[in-house]
């Protein structure tokens, strides 16, 4: 944090640490683009990975589900599944969210669908 490389903020929204909140950020263009990040435990984790929802995105994205989740289906999940039970949150966090930031943000911020935050 002192360096400032961090891109997530998250805690346990519940007493059984099943729901997740906090936020997300991605720099592109020198411009700080934040997002609200919501996920649960699945009953199935560790076998199943969290589904992880930026909820302000709703429809401005095909690579999204329903209520804001975000698509790991294609490259997230065949990782986590042949690691499994070794991955954690930080692993979805880190290698699904982070290249989906990495892949969407700008691709939206340049269609004027996002604005920055600064």
């Amino acid at each position: 944090k002192e360096s400032d490389n961090d891109w997530f903020r998250i805690s346990s929204s519940d007493q059984r640490g099943v729901k997740w909140s906090g936020t997300c950020w991605y720099y592109h263009d020198s411009l700080k683009y934040e997002f609200d990040l919501e996920f649960e435990i699945p009953v199935a984790y560790p076998a199943v990975n969290p589904e992880l929802r930026l909820p302000e995105l709703t429809g401005k994205t095909a690579k999204m589900y329903r209520d804001g989740k975000i698509c790991l289906t294609e490259h997230f999940m065949p990782l986590w599944n042949r690691n499994v039970p070794k991955f954690g949150i930080a692993h979805a966090l880190a290698l699904g969210l982070g290249p989906w930031l990495a892949a969407e943000i700008p691709d939206l911020a340049s269609k004027g669908l996002i604005q920055p935050n600064n």
